[in-house]
């Protein structure tokens, strides 16, 4: 049966609740404020009149915050949908770890006070553009006194001892923790394999962050968070057709986040749209004393990403496009099609196309990720049994890997940042604003296909250029196989530090051709999901409750072109 929220009155449908709206005593119960009370939405969001959407769980992130900010919706009636509907169809996809509707309700009335009229006349200042929307994190947040477990039994009773940094920005934003989402046994596979993907359950939703991918495809929440060490971001959205942004590194902090290996962990955003994913990165990103890294670029944007597209015959005209031609030739016919037509959708948006080719990768960097890793996963060597077998290898030459030499690692780190000065002068050769990669080289892979192949390994798509290199991507869905019926999506990658490009192309990209509102249809499979109430933090010191002490040294994305 749905989950039903004390003080929820069963059956309100959103008709209904605007129809109470403005009198009687279950609007005031709700907290709702009166019609002659609501404001216009703020720039960017859509009109609350051209929404048509009847059920709260189907609006995108920026039409859900359209109606919170203006009073047309109440953060319960949101929350009551996501897990409703999360209750009713996730026992096929089984995308959520464990969900937390006490906290998510107190959240959502603490929400609704910040968007009251009275809760805006106390503080002066419209509530943050996000307030009130629910959000699923990925089973690699910390959050205090909740489970944390990466979707492992190697840490099956662990609770967090403090906030994720990431966490932290947004619930001071007002969002609501739905539930921990799953990932891949401590994000080291693309698989995901006990996560089926929304559009066919017999397939993955990538990985590492496939749970998310698939509570956003399934509309069980408006927003996740994500990691991305591997394409971790990008190939669950590329194989869920959604959206998500793998930050430059070092916009996002990683403190409170289990990690994979330190110098390539990003984390980031994940929407249905490309202005989903930019509204929640707009809050997620910003210095963090606690990681050095935030402070090295440019700030965030004072007013945050835009989130609503230009338009115009031309929004893309002057713009360099290199075409990573060496992927797109290893792509399957019909992803190969796919590919093309977007091609064709960026000359008639204006942008101009060159083939380029890729910096070749230094041949030690899997020596540096093998050290990192198991430099992490030595504390659980007492407990290898209770990895999945094919983890429990991985992490095995892991550990094992911290025999090799200290040369070893600092040579990979050299040729790492070679890499990446390889990469920023290709864009300055041949002066692109951005770069096209296909989103995955596989037409759909079965769960236990891929099971157990490593992020590292780039066996599903061509993603390491970025994480080696730092540089931001965005994803965008573009369409569907003709022969698997999966959807397909594609990087746009830029420069260091330059999210804002990126988003902006994106924006018009999916104005002019909007794959991201196409939706699984989803048979009814009701679930009973785990529940975790808030307990006693623990221990610590690190947020995760894990020994996760990171290096004395972190990578630092650079502009420079030199040459090493």
């Amino acid at each position: 049966m749905p989950h039903e929220a004390p003080g929820t009155v069963p059956g309100l449908t959103r008709r209904r609740f605007l129809g109470a709206a403005t009198i009687g005593v279950s609007a005031a119960a709700a907290g709702v404020r009166p019609a002659a009370a609501r404001t216009k939405p703020a720039p960017g969001l859509p009109g609350p009149g051209t929404i048509t959407v009847t059920d709260p769980a189907l609006l995108s992130a920026t039409e859900a915050a359209s109606l919170l900010q203006s009073g047309d919706m109440h953060p319960r009636e949101l929350l009551d949908a996501c897990l409703t509907r999360s209750a009713e169809h996730d026992g096929d996809i089984g995308a959520w770890v464990r969900i937390y509707p006490e906290m998510a309700y107190a959240a959502a009335d603490a929400a609704a006070q910040r968007l009251s009229a009275r809760g805006r006349n106390n503080t002066g200042a419209a509530p943050p553009l996000v307030c009130g929307l629910p959000i699923a994190l990925k089973d690699l947040f910390a959050v205090a006194g909740l489970p944390l477990t990466a979707s492992s039994r190697v840490l099956e009773g662990n609770i967090a001892a403090g906030d994720s940094t990431v966490w932290r920005r947004l619930r001071d934003a007002g969002m609501v923790l739905l539930g921990h989402a799953h990932t891949d046994e401590f994000a080291i596979g693309v698989a995901t394999e006990q996560v089926g993907n929304p559009w066919n359950t017999e397939f993955s939703p990538g990985g590492s962050s496939g749970g998310s991918a698939a509570v956003l495809a399934a509309r069980f929440a408006p927003c996740a968070a994500g990691t991305d060490t591997g394409g971790s971001l990008r190939l669950p959205a590329s194989a869920c057709g959604i959206s998500a942004i793998k930050p430059t590194f070092g916009r996002c902090s990683t403190r409170g986040v289990i990690p994979l290996t330190w110098t390539r962990d990003h984390v980031g955003p994940m929407g249905r749209s490309v202005a989903d994913a930019a509204l929640l990165l707009s809050h997620m990103a910003g210095e963090d004393p606690d990681d050095p890294t935030t402070s090295v670029g440019p700030p965030v944007p004072a007013d945050g990403y835009r989130i609503a597209a230009l338009g115009g015959p031309a929004p893309l005209s002057g713009k360099r496009f290199g075409v990573h031609r060496s992927a797109v030739n290893e792509l399957p016919a019909a992803l190969g099609a796919l590919f093309e037509q977007f091609l064709d959708l960026v000359r008639r948006l204006g942008g101009a196309l060159v083939d380029i080719s890729m910096p070749i990768f230094p041949p030690d960097l899997l020596a540096g990720d093998q050290v990192e890793m198991g430099s992490y996963h030595r504390q659980f060597t007492d407990r290898l049994d209770a990895y999945r077998p094919e983890n429990a290898i991985s992490v095995t030459a892991a550990v094992a890997s911290l025999a090799i030499p200290a040369i070893d690692y600092l040579t990979a780190e050299r040729n790492r940042l070679r890499f990446q000065h390889d990469y920023n002068r290709m864009f300055a050769d041949n002066d692109l604003d951005a770069v096209l990669v296909p989103g995955s080289k596989v037409d759909g892979s079965r769960r236990v296909e891929i099971a157990g192949i490593s992020v590292f390994a780039g066996i599903t798509g061509a993603v390491g250029w970025a994480n080696i290199s730092g540089a931001p991507v965005v994803s965008t869905p573009a369409g569907r196989s003709a022969a698997t019926g999966l959807p397909f999506g594609v990087q746009i990658g830029g420069r260091p530090w330059d999210e804002a490009t990126l988003v902006e192309i994106a924006l018009e990209l999916q104005r002019a051709r909007p794959d991201w509102q196409e939706a699984p249809p989803i048979a009814p499979a009701s679930r009973v999901i785990p529940e975790s109430h808030v307990s006693a933090p623990g221990p610590g010191p690190d947020p995760t409750n894990t020994g996760n002490v990171g290096f004395g040294h972190r990578f630092v994305p650079t502009l420079s072109t030199a040459a090493i």
